[in-house]
């Protein structure tokens, strides 16, 4: 699992501090800081090229946020559209 987190909001300008980091306690997961929304411009693009479906509910201010995109075992996210997330979705709004 990867926990991008990213400034979306005033308090969210630095790198999180270590009690934010530890929310995430399994050791698989791996966290990064993601300043200029690379990740989250790569992740729309990913999902309007696939059609999925409500990707308008994960955007705010032009960014994915509080989004989760699940892919099925063994999918590797490459160059250009990338593989269809088998289920994404955000806090408040519906998955694909």
């Amino acid at each position: 699992m990867f926990a991008i987190w990213e400034p979306i909001t005033f308090s969210d300008l630095t790198v999180p501090a270590d009690s934010v980091l530890r929310r995430i306690t399994d050791s698989r997961a791996a966290q990064y800081y993601d300043r200029d929304h690379l990740v989250s411009k790569a992740l729309q693009e990913q999902m309007l090229a696939h059609g999925v479906t409500g990707q308008d509910q994960l955007v705010k201010n032009e960014y994915a946020w509080d989004a989760v995109a699940v892919y099925a075992p063994g999918v590797r996210w490459e160059s250009g559209a990338g593989a269809k997330p088998g289920f994404c979705g955000c806090a408040g709004g519906e998955g694909a």
